[in-house]
C-alpha cells in the first residue's frame, strides 16, 4: 500500500482464545493495486508497465494455481488498452482461467468521500461497465482509492452494486477489534444497504516483498488452527518493481519466483483464493461499522504541519514504551478532509469541481436521452468524472499536489466540462458577463465569479483583490495554477542531509526511511510566502528595494494592501468591471501617510483574445520627503520552466521560464506553444519588470526534487516624492491564441 514503513518489524499475531478445531487451510487472498493519475507522462507509466505491470502478469502466468485479485483503475486500463494491447490478451486469459479476479472501483480513482453519490455511482458504474465490455466479467468488489473511509460510504457503493471493499486492519482495530479477530469478513451497512468489508493485513504489506518468502509463511501458519482462516493483503503493484531496489530484487533477484513457489509447495496447509470466491464460500464473521480513517500515514499527512510533526513524535514515543503497540491501535491522526483546509489549493479545485458537477446534475434533468445535447452532457461528465482522480488533491510521501502537470490535468478537465455545459445551455459567444458573488471556496469570505464565452475569473476582496484563477478555454488552460511555498514536515530532512552524492542502496528500501536528494543545496530554496498565490496583488514598499528583496521575501510591503480586505463594487464599463477599495497608514523613513488606494479590474473578450485592465491608484492628502514604489504582482504558470517552446519574449529576446532577473521593456510576453497560448503585457506609465520562478521542494518514492511552480511577475513603478501624493498605473493583459508565424508564412 502507499505508505508502507519497510523498516518496520512485524511482531508475532496476538492468538485467539483456545479453541477446538481440525486442521483446515489457511486462506490467502492477494489483492494487487495499479494505478496511474489523470495527466501523468507517457513515459512515466511505459517505466512502470515495464518494471512492474508486465513482468507481474508473466509471472502468474506461469503459476496458474496461484488464485488472486487484481485491480486497475479504469484510467491506467485505457492506457494499457492503447499502448499495450498484448497485455490486455494476457489478463483476459488470466480471467477466463479463473485465476484472476478483477476488482472494480473509482474509474478515475476519485477520494470517493468529497464527491457527490451522484458521481461516486458515476464512477463505479464506468469501471464496471468498462471491466465487462473488454474481460467479459462483472466485478463484484471496489478497491477504496487510498483506503479514504467514512461510514456514508455504504449505500452509495451498494446502489452502483458493490458488494465487498477490502480496507487496512488500522480501520477495523479502531473500532476495537483484535488483531486475532481480523481474519474473516464483516459485514456493515447504511441506510439499510449493506456491504461486506475485509481487512488487509498490515504484517503481510510489510513481509511482501520487503523479506524472504518464510516470514509471510510463518505469518500465514498463525492461521492453521484458526477455522476459516482469512489472510488477505492488499497493496500496490509499483512496489514490485517501481519503487527504488525493487525491480533487481523482485524480479532480478528472483524474489517473486521463489515466493510463488513457496506458495504452491505449502498448497497442503495453505490455499490461494481471490476475494469474491472466499467471500463465496464463507459467510461474514458478524456486523461492524468503522470509523473515518485511512491509512496511517495517510492520516499523518493530512496533520497541519506541526501537529503532523508532534503526532509523529507520540507514534515513535509509544514504540518505545511497556505495551505501546495497544496505544498504536488508537492513535490516529487526522482526517482525509484535513488536505482541503492544509492546502488551499487542493480546496480550490474540488470546490470547482463540485460547481460543475452540481451544474451538470441540474441539466441533466432537462435533456432528453439521444438527443445532441445528451451528447454534450455525456463528454461533460467524462471531463468532470477525470477531474476527480484523487493524486492532485494531496501530499506525502506519494500525492500529486506539488505536481503542476497533475494539477493542471484536473483543471484542463473542469475547463472543457464548463465549455461542455455552456453549449448544452446554449449560451451564446457573446452573451453578457456572468458576475456572481459567493463564498465559493467556503472560507466565510465572500468571492467573485466572472465567466464569460471564453474565460473564467475567480477574485478574492479579502484577500488583497486578488485573482487566484484565469481559465482561458481556447487553450484549456488555468495560467495562474501555482503553489503556496509552506513549511512541510520533511524540510528538516532537507536541512539536515542534503548531498546530491547519495545513491539509492541495494535492495528494497523505505520510502520513508530515504533521504535522497536529485540534487544538491535544495536547502537553499527553503522559504515561505505570506501570502496566497494569487495575480493582481498590490504591493507598496520602500524604493530602495531591489529584484532580491522581492525574490527573498524582504520588501516590507504594506500588509493592508497586499493582503487585507478590499470593498469590491460592480461598476458600468463594457465587460465585467469591479472597483476595490481600501485604505492604509503607510510608512516611509518616519513619515506616516494616510492612503486611499483605489483598483479597478476589468474583464472583455473579443472573439477568442480576453484582455483584463488593471487600473491602480494611490492617493494622500499630504506628501511625502521620499520615495516609494508600487508593484503589481502576477503570477502565471506555464508549466514547463526549461522547454524551448514556453518562453518571456522582451525587445526580440528570449528568455527561458525559469528566468530570474529585470527586464525594462515596455511590453513583456509569454509564450507557450504547446497550449497554443499567448500573455502580452503591458504597463502605463513603463514599469520595470522583476521576475522571479516560484519553486518548491516535493517529496517522492524517488527523493526530493525542486518543482517549478510558474513564475512570480511583478511591475514595478518607483515614484519620486512629487509624484507620491496622486499615483496611477495601469496593466493590460491580453490573452490570445498563439499561431506558429511559420504556418502563417511569415
Amino acid at each position: 500500500m502507499r505508505g508502507s514503513i519497510l523498516s518496520y518489524t512485524v511482531p508475532k499475531c496476538s492468538r485467539p482464545p483456545e479453541r477446538a478445531a481440525k486442521l483446515t487451510k489457511v486462506s490467502l487472498a492477494l489483492i494487487i493495486h495499479s494505478h496511474q493519475p489523470v495527466g501523468n507522462f507517457d513515459h512515466v507509466i511505459e517505466d512502470a508497465y515495464q518494471k512492474s505491470y508486465s513482468p507481474f502478469v508473466r509471472a502468474l502466468d506461469k503459476h496458474p494455481r496461484i488464485r488472486l485479485s487484481l485491480h486497475f483503475s479504469g484510467i491506467l486500463l485505457e492506457w494499457l488498452e492503447e499502448h499495450h494491447p498484448e497485455y490486455f490478451l494476457q489478463l483476459r486469459n488470466l480471467v477466463q482461467r479463473g485465476q484472476v479476479e478483477l476488482v472494480g472501483g473509482g474509474h478515475y480513482e476519485p477520494i470517493l468521500p468529497i464527491i457527490p453519490d451522484a458521481d461516486k455511482i458515476a464512477q463505479l458504474r464506468k469501471l464496471a461497465d468498462y471491466i465487462r465490455h473488454h474481460f467479459g466479467t462483472v466485478p463484484r468488489g471496489a478497491w477504496i482509492a487510498e483506503r479514504v473511509w467514512e461510514p456514508t460510504l455504504p449505500r452509495p457503493l451498494a446502489q452502483a452494486g458493490v458488494e465487498y471493499v477490502v480496507l487496512d486492519d488500522t480501520h477495523f482495530l479502531a473500532a476495537g477489534l483484535q488483531p486475532w479477530q481480523l481474519h474473516g469478513s464483516f459485514v456493515t451497512e447504511e441506510d439499510g444497504f449493506p456491504l461486506r468489508l475485509v481487512p488487509s493485513m498490515k504484517a503481510l504489506r510489510y513481509t511482501i516483498p520487503f523479506q524472504e518468502p518464510a516470514e509471510t509463511l510463518r505469518i500465514l501458519r498463525e492461521g492453521i488452527n484458526q477455522h476459516d482462516s482469512l489472510f488477505a493483503m492488499g497493496d500496490d503493484c509499483e512496489k514490485f518493481g517501481v519503487w527504488p531496489g525493487t525491480y533487481e530484487h523482485v524480479f532480478k533477484n528472483g524474489w517473486l519466483e521463489r515466493f510463488l513457489k513457496a506458495l504452491e509447495e505449502n498448497d497442503e496447509w495453505l490455499e490461494t483464493t481471490t476475494v469474491a470466491d472466499y467471500l463465496g464460500s464463507y459467510p461474514a464473521v458478524g456486523r461492524i461499522y468503522l470509523p473515518t480513517a485511512s491509512y496511517a500515514e495517510m492520516m499523518e499527512w493530512s496533520l497541519p504541519t506541526t501537529a503532523s510533526t508532534e503526532f509523529k513524535a507520540c507514534l515513535e514515543e509509544s514504540e518505545h514504551i511497556p505495551n505501546g503497540e495497544r496505544f498504536l491501535h488508537f492513535l490516529r491522526g487526522g482526517m482525509w478532509r484535513n488536505f482541503l483546509t492544509k492546502y488551499p489549493e487542493s480546496n480550490h479545485i474540488q470546490k470547482q469541481m463540485l460547481g460543475v458537477s452540481h451544474r451538470l446534475q441540474t441539466l441533466s434533468s432537462s435533456v432528453e436521452a439521444g438527443t445532441e445535447k445528451a451528447a454534450l452532457l455525456a463528454d461533460a461528465q467524462t471531463h468532470l468524472l477525470a477531474s476527480q482522480c484523487n493524486d492532485p488533491y494531496w501530499h506525502g510521501v506519494f500525492g500529486g499536489l506539488y505536481a503542476p502537470h497533475l494539477r493542471s490535468a484536473l483543471l484542463r478537465n473542469l475547463i472543457q466540462a464548463e465549455f461542455q455545459l455552456d453549449m448544452v445551455e446554449g449560451r451564446s459567444a457573446d452573451a453578457p458577463p456572468e458576475v456572481v458573488t459567493t463564498d465559493f471556496n467556503l472560507d466565510g469570505q465572500e468571492e467573485i465569479l466572472i465567466r464569460q464565452s471564453v474565460s473564467g475569473m475567480t477574485l478574492h476582496p479579502a484577500d488583497g483583490a486578488t485573482v487566484s484563477s484565469l481559465r482561458y478555454q481556447p487553450a484549456n488552460a488555468e495560467l495562474v495554477n501555482s503553489l503556496m511555498r509552506r513549511p512541510e514536515p520533511y524540510h528538516d530532512l532537507i536541512r539536515k542531509q542534503v548531498s546530491s552524492k547519495q545513491g539509492p542502496r541495494e535492495g528494497p528500501a523505505s520510502i520513508h526511511d530515504q533521504v535522497l536528494s536529485k540534487e544538491s543545496h535544495l536547502d537553499a530554496l527553503l522559504r515561505y510566502d505570506q501570502y496566497a498565490r494569487h495575480a493582481f496583488r498590490t504591493y507598496v514598499f520602500p524604493s530602495a528595494k531591489v529584484l532580491k528583496d522581492f525574490e527573498f521575501l524582504r520588501l516590507q510591503e504594506n500588509k493592508t494592501l497586499a493582503c487585507g480586505t478590499w470593498k469590491a463594487t460592480r461598476v458600468k464599463a463594457p465587460g465585467a468591471a469591479i472597483e476595490f477599495r481600501n485604505a492604509a497608514d503607510i510608512q516611509l523613513d518616519g513619515c506616516t501617510m494616510r492612503v486611499d488606494a483605489l483598483k479597478t479590474l476589468t474583464s472583455k473578450v473579443s472573439g477568442s483574445s480576453w484582455q483584463i485592465e488593471c487600473r491602480s491608484s494611490l492617493n494622500s492628502d499630504r506628501a511625502c520627503p521620499t520615495g516609494t514604489a508600487m508593484g503589481l504582482e502576477l503570477v502565471l504558470n506555464l508549466l514547463a520552466p526549461d522547454a524551448h517552446d514556453r518562453y518571456f519574449l522582451a525587445k526580440d529576446v528570449r528568455r527561458p521560464l525559469e528566468f530570474r532577473g529585470e527586464i525594462d521593456s515596455a511590453r513583456l510576453t509569454l509564450v507557450d506553444e504547446w497550449q497554443r497560448v499567448k500573455i502580452t503585457l503591458e504597463t502605463r506609465p513603463q514599469a520595470c519588470w522583476w521576475i522571479v520562478p516560484i519553486e518548491t521542494i516535493s517529496q517522492s518514492e524517488l527523493g526530493f526534487e525542486r518543482v517549478y511552480q510558474g513564475s512570480a511577475i511583478m511591475a514595478v513603478w518607483k515614484i519620486d516624492p512629487p509624484s507620491w501624493r496622486n499615483v496611477a498605473c495601469v496593466l493590460h493583459m491580453e490573452i490570445s491564441p498563439w499561431e506558429n508565424p511559420k504556418a502563417s508564412g511569415e
